[in-house]
């Protein structure tokens, strides 16, 4: 697990990257991935297990949403936020081509969701706000969230590269206003979900700004 900001943390990488952040009331997961076993050993690190409360979904892909059901039984009160347009993959069995399971040749276990964003919001959970951002394109329901820590403007930017697949229901002209609406954020830090984190916010407007250009409809 690696540090990126005070309370802000990179827990490891299993098919997609999962973040952390300590909000003092709490521990909020942005994403869960597919190892269980990469979750548990934050415990080695100065943190609970037991203390995750949330879980910030940015989009229903089983490698982001795989041990979502696992989580839930281990910790029973654990609340699951995400986009309105995502949540029937993340919520009902038989969804496994908007999930993408079957590229994993897995089959995703579904998972109650706490809350359904309708349109951009701003989630206060103890000492930080998260702002929900909703960037449709790699999915119709992908967010972006958005936390200042220490002063600096920290985007978990999870898939700005893609893929994107009919199978997704994606939309370049949507991932394009997507972008822009990111690159309007003036981030300072990105932590991407499959390509690690990017920083200052030059390298931040980098790379969104490359791949803004290579997916255009």
């Amino acid at each position: 697990m690696e540090q990126i900001l005070k309370n802000i943390y990179h827990v490891g990488d299993n098919e997609c990257s999962v973040y952390l952040v300590d909000s003092g009331q709490g521990l909020v997961l942005i994403d869960a991935g597919m190892d269980l076993d990469m979750i548990l050993r934050i415990n080695d690190h100065g943190l609970r297990f037991e203390d995750i409360r949330h879980c910030i979904l940015t989009h229903c892909h089983i490698d982001h949403t795989a041990i979502c059901a696992a989580l839930s039984r281990e910790l029973p009160d654990l609340r699951f936020y995400a986009h309105e347009s995502d949540a029937v993959p993340i919520e009902e069995p038989g969804r496994d081509g908007r999930t993408a399971a079957s590229w994993y040749g897995l089959t995703y276990e579904p998972v109650k969701l706490y809350q359904r964003f309708q349109s951009d919001t701003v989630l206060r959970i103890g000492a930080y706000d998260f702002h929900c951002i909703h960037t449709p394109g790699h999915t119709p329901g992908s967010i972006s969230v958005l936390v200042e820590s220490e002063g600096k403007k920290v985007l978990f930017g999870q898939d700005l590269h893609g893929p994107f697949d009919p199978h997704f229901l994606s939309d370049l002209e949507a991932y394009q206003r997507s972008m822009q609406k990111l690159l309007n954020l003036q981030a300072d830090i990105l932590c991407e979900g499959h390509y690690g984190i990017f920083q200052p916010a030059s390298r931040v407007r980098s790379y969104i700004e490359d791949h803004k250009g290579r997916n255009r409809p």
